[in-house]
């Protein structure tokens, strides 16, 4: 073979890399980008960006259609130098949103802080405020405490950044100023952060920090809340199970539960309990909260490969007590023949049209079987074709080592319009993992200092610089 030049080499291999996912099943294919995509949200999460760039771009060649890897990917250009880059592509996804996608304006009001925080990372703070306030105001329309604490937060330090760099020549280097109805204004928009998630850490930092700043109270309240692990008692549920409550809009719900040995062998550390008496506790909780005119049924994974289910029960075959007793008698049994039990679950709703149909799901595992060499992320999309949603609650953590779970979970929410929440225990609390990108951008305030650059007489003027 002749010495090619090595930006041929790379192109070969690269083409030799799309014919090879383009040869390949299209479920191995879905399958593998949201694998790509699950590494770098975790990337992401640790701060190595170049990592998270390049799984992101891996998961966007074999799926550019992905309205949600095109918003990963566009953001983490911004993070290593190609913001303008990420904008275009930000611009270029819009078609890719439908107004008939039931998630569609949550969709915009993340498109909109994505925006925001593009602009803030290409150092254009003044640009990044209307984008910041326009998916506050979207998301106040949707609820979500969570997010909306996230984009007030991201408000308040845009209004900070606002400011005019200036290099005196003396030891404070490179600086920006910060007037004093800079830092009121900002920190209204903490406050409001902080009143929205009282459990927000990043604003709960700048919030203190800003009225340190201004004299008006030091950072001790802050800091005596730090470092409380939060530890509840055996057989309840985590403070935010009402989050589940947003997967039971359906007029046909089914029980989908994972009862295979791994849920009782591991622990969920902060609740005190296994994970099989948790999801017992969050299934009677959600039960209990629902409709009467819901109509529901149970399915549960566990057996092996080809054995029959402990529990089948069609949608409206259980009366609310039945269903109560079969939750609280529910016995662990075996391993996790997921797609089996998918490829099944249709049969347990009504034949009726035009009804909203879902499976919620609450696992721990993988699928363990291979079904006649059907793909699961190809058999979401036939649950999708008959207008049945899949929302799941895994108490799986979200790390490296649990990748082909989650990518499989993310084939499931994806391609059928549902959401997936995941067992946090450091918060002890069901956390959305689709939001994991958002979660990521918390910036922190600076230290502050204050200046006497314009002379004495200018009381009110701070400094901070910008160290990468």
């Amino acid at each position: 073979m002749p010495n090619l030049p090595v930006n041929n080499i790379k192109t070969v291999l690269g083409l030799l890399l799309l014919i090879s996912f383009g040869m390949a099943p299209a479920g191995n294919r879905q399958k593998a980008a949201f694998k790509a995509h699950y590494k770098g949200l975790l990337h992401y999460g640790e701060a190595h960006y170049g990592r998270a760039a390049n799984q992101f771009e891996k998961a966007h060649s074999i799926l550019p259609e992905n309205y949600t890897f095109n918003l990963s990917l566009a953001l983490a250009l911004s993070r290593v130098g190609r913001a303008e880059e990420g904008l275009g592509l930000l611009q270029r996804s819009g078609h890719l949103l439908s107004a008939s996608d039931p998630s569609y304006e949550q969709k915009q009001a993340t498109a909109q802080f994505i925006r925001g925080m593009i602009l803030l990372h290409a150092g254009r703070a003044g640009q990044a405020l209307r984008p910041l306030q326009l998916s506050i105001d979207r998301q106040q329309a949707l609820g979500d405490p969570k997010k909306l604490s996230i984009y007030h937060n991201a408000l308040g330090y845009a209004y900070l950044l606002n400011q005019g760099g200036s290099d005196h020549g003396d030891s404070l280097g490179m600086h920006y100023h910060v007037h004093k109805q800079d830092l009121m204004r900002a920190l209204a928009e903490f406050d409001q952060a902080v009143t929205y998630d009282k459990s927000n850490p990043n604003a709960l930092y700048n919030y203190y920090l800003v009225r340190d700043t201004l004299g008006l109270e030091g950072m001790e309240e802050y800091m005596a809340g730090q470092d409380s692990a939060i530890v509840r008692e055996p057989g309840s549920v985590p403070g935010n199970t009402d989050r589940t409550l947003q997967f039971t809009d359906y007029e046909e719900l089914v029980f989908l539960l994972d009862i295979s040995g791994s849920m009782v062998m591991e622990k969920v550390p902060c609740m005190g309990s296994n994970r099989f008496d948790v999801m017992k506790q969050t299934a009677l909780f959600v039960l209990d909260s629902l409709p009467p005119d819901i109509q529901i049924g149970l399915g549960t994974v566990d057996g092996d490969c080809g054995t029959e289910p402990h529990a089948w029960d069609t949608v409206g075959a259980l009366s609310r007590y039945d269903m109560r007793y079969r939750l609280q008698f529910l016995p662990p049994n075996g391993t996790t023949p997921l797609l089996e039990r998918l490829q099944a679950c249709p049969e347990l709703f009504s034949e009726r049209e035009g009804v909203r149909k879902s499976i919620f799901l609450i696992s721990d595992g993988a699928n363990i079987c291979r079904s006649g060499g059907v793909d699961i992320c190809s058999w979401a999309e036939r649950l999708a074709q008959r207008k049945i949603t899949i929302n799941i609650l895994t108490f799986l953590d979200a790390v490296q080592s649990n990748t082909n779970a989650f990518a499989e979970y993310g084939c499931l929410a994806e391609n059928t319009g549902g959401s997936i929440l995941y067992m946090d225990n450091y918060r002890c609390g069901y956390e959305y993992f689709g939001a994991s990108l958002v979660e990521s951008e918390q910036p922190r305030v600076p230290n502050l200092q204050k200046v006497q650059c314009w002379g004495p007489a200018v009381k009110n003027l701070w400094a901070f610089s910008l160290k990468e």
